[in-house]
């Protein structure tokens, strides 16, 4: 099957780069995608969801501060029927060795353009309970930008990750990452979060 060798990748490295030809999503709903995060409502950030400095655009579709939560725009609902469907949660699934159902709690579109970056940041400090991160590419004319995974135990070591348009990235959320500069054009990209747990957000749920 296409799906061992990508969660064997998962499994050994903490990502899995599935290339455009094996992705679980058609050209219609990629095509469709990029052209809801195009158009959403956008805000500057220089601090992220877990603290990391960043320097980017981003569109909301589904915030988790203390518990997941709909944006109300005229995108988000035709975004999340998209990436929540059977079809594409059993695919994750498949790449995270994850029999336990999932659910979608986060989704915002980033725009990185150049000169700009996310930070080293670990997905777990912005929600526990996080088990992958997803990144679906729309950029297609960019230098920069790759996508880089620390190895958990030594963190001087790193793989970089060049995405190209309708690839997907499957990261777990257990192993440090950035962006790295964006040196020419725009990165453009869909993210979002699954985890297991579909209830409060345990990140404020220590005291």
């Amino acid at each position: 099957m296409i799906t061992n060798s990508y969660s064997k990748n998962y499994k050994i490295n903490g990502t899995a780069y599935i290339e455009t030809k094996d992705i679980p999503f058609s050209k219609k709903e990629i095509s469709d995608l990029g052209k809801y995060c195009k158009e959403v409502n956008k805000e500057f950030i220089e601090i992220g969801d877990a603290g990391e400095k960043n320097h980017l655009l981003v569109g909301r579709f589904m915030t988790d501060v203390k518990e997941p939560k709909l944006v109300d725009n005229e995108f988000t609902e035709k975004v999340i029927k998209i990436i929540s469907s059977k079809k594409i949660l059993n695919f994750i699934k498949k790449i995270c060795n994850c029999n336990d159902e999932v659910y979608i709690r986060r989704a915002q579109y980033n725009e990185i353009t150049e000169g700009c970056f996310v930070g080293y940041h670990l997905d777990k400090d912005s929600n526990p309970d996080y088990l992958a991160a997803c990144v679906i590419q729309f950029g297609t004319d960019f230098s920069g930008g790759l996508y880089r995974v620390y190895n958990k135990s030594n963190t001087k070591k790193f793989i970089d990750y060049k995405p190209e348009y309708g690839s997907l990235l499957v990261s777990d959320c257990d192993y440090p990452h950035e962006v790295t500069k964006v040196e020419k054009g725009s990165r453009e990209s869909l993210v979002f979060f699954v985890s297991k747990n579909n209830g409060k957000n345990n990140r404020y749920q220590k005291n």
